[in-house]
């Protein structure tokens, strides 16, 4: 498990796949229903506040306090 990590924390440029997402509230929910759910690859775009991220062809913008609750394991892009 040394590499899962929170989706803030991993470097631009870095592909990931969700392995667990924190709470289920509105916001997250939201997030889940643009496709960020557990089992998703992604590629981290961007760092920052809205942190980037590619999902399904598309760019997707996540404020840093739901990307820290995006639990992710590193993968290839």
């Amino acid at each position: 498990m040394e590499n899962m990590q929170r989706l803030n924390q991993i470097p631009s440029g870095t592909g990931a796949v969700v392995r667990d997402i924190e709470g289920r509230d509105s916001a997250m929910l939201r997030v889940m229903a643009m496709g960020l759910c557990v089992g998703r690859q992604l590629e981290v775009v961007r760092q920052g506040n809205p942190l980037i991220v590619r999902l399904l062809g598309a760019r997707v913008g996540l404020s840093g306090r739901l990307a820290q609750r995006i639990i992710v394991e590193r993968s290839e892009p």
